[in-house]
């Protein structure tokens, strides 16, 4: 590719991210919009003056041997470390040891989880706080039309759409491209995310718990990963709770308040349940602040493994976690794919 091609990426998480950084580099002119204030979508960070939170994905692994190589950099770039929590499963009675872990290796973002994100995006042109309401082409060419400054100056050869199904699906229905029955198949699911900041260290045993049964599904002590921001004093403790799709799916309209005390509520009697806490004898304490965030698209019911597609024809593409199994090595390697096969068609 040349500079004489234009790529409009709509989304800035990593699978939008990781598709401009590869067109860039190959030549390629890249602009990203992003609805948001800044970059990374769900491998974000809520991040108050006392504390911080990493209320979207959690960690990240790299079984991809080009992924692995990606999160290496990261690492040289003091943008990530290994984190190496204390992971246990709560089956509903007993808190159980995580089986078969011993081989994986656990990332996160340094000093916070949005930082690869940042990172990749310092050498990108990226548009935020503009919300993308419609794409249609004229004399050949893509045009973007943002919600908040209307249609964007600029004109496109390519636009990917690096964002979840459902909003791909509503920005591609008038375009006459046959992605839209790719979206309209996939069904994603919501999850509310609470956040909870404590004066104090909770003294259960684990970091991180994977839960079987109930309405959460997640929760880690946040605090504990890598460079982790916390209240003033070293004793404080951020936790993250995530609740289940389904629970999350029942719930998503309902009053934000009474979500939150329904959460904290199930993650103190999951907290009395552990043996650690009934012999410290330690009587829980309401969290100082908390924070709750609703992810209207958390996750997929069934992830596509197709990594991600390109309409030839009309020179759109899509791609995501949600085309690639999920997780953040599938939304980078969906965008790395991407990039390289619009690269080969347009040499």
């Amino acid at each position: 590719m040349t500079s004489s091609n234009s790529v409009a990426i709509i989304g800035a998480g990593i699978a939008g991210l990781s598709c401009a950084t590869a067109l860039q580099n190959a030549g390629a002119e890249v602009t990203l919009f992003e609805k948001s204030r800044g970059v990374s979508g769900r491998l974000s960070t809520r991040v108050t003056d006392y504390w911080q939170c990493d209320h979207g994905a959690q960690y990240f692994t790299a079984r991809d041997s080009l992924f692995h190589d990606e999160v290496q950099r990261w690492i040289d770039h003091a943008v990530a470390q290994e984190w190496q929590p204390l992971l246990k499963v709560f089956d509903g009675y007993t808190f159980l040891k995580k089986d078969n872990d011993s081989n994986t290796t656990r990332y996160v973002g340094y000093p916070k989880n949005n930082a690869p994100a940042k990172f990749l995006a310092k050498e990108l042109h990226v548009v935020s706080e503009t919300t993308v309401i419609g794409i249609h082409k004229q004399a050949g060419k893509w045009l973007i039309n943002g919600m908040e400054h209307g249609i964007y100056p600029g004109r496109f050869d390519d636009v990917i759409l690096a964002i979840p199904a459902p909003q791909a699906g509503t920005l591609l229905k008038n375009t006459t491209s046959d992605l839209l029955h790719i979206c309209n198949a996939v069904i994603m699911r919501p999850c509310f995310a609470l956040m909870l900041q404590y004066d104090y260290t909770i003294p259960c045993q684990f970091d991180g718990l994977f839960i079987q049964a109930g309405l959460l599904s997640w929760v880690a002590r946040d605090s504990a990963k890598p460079g982790r921001k916390v209240a003033s004093s070293r004793s404080s403790d951020v936790w993250v709770l995530h609740a289940t799709a389904e629970w999350s799916a029942l719930h998503v309209n309902d009053d934000r308040e009474r979500i939150a005390q329904i959460m904290l509520s199930e993650f103190n009697h999951l907290l009395m349940v552990d043996a650690s806490i009934q012999a410290s004898a330690h009587a829980l304490i309401a969290p100082k602040s908390q924070s709750l965030h609703r992810w209207l698209y958390a996750d997929a019911e069934k992830y596509l493994t197709d990594i991600c597609h390109y309409d030839t024809s009309q020179r759109i593409g899509i791609c995501g976690d949600w085309t690639n199994g999920g997780k953040v090595q599938g939304a980078w390697l969906s965008g790395l794919h991407l990039a390289k096969q619009l690269i080969t068609e347009h040499k």
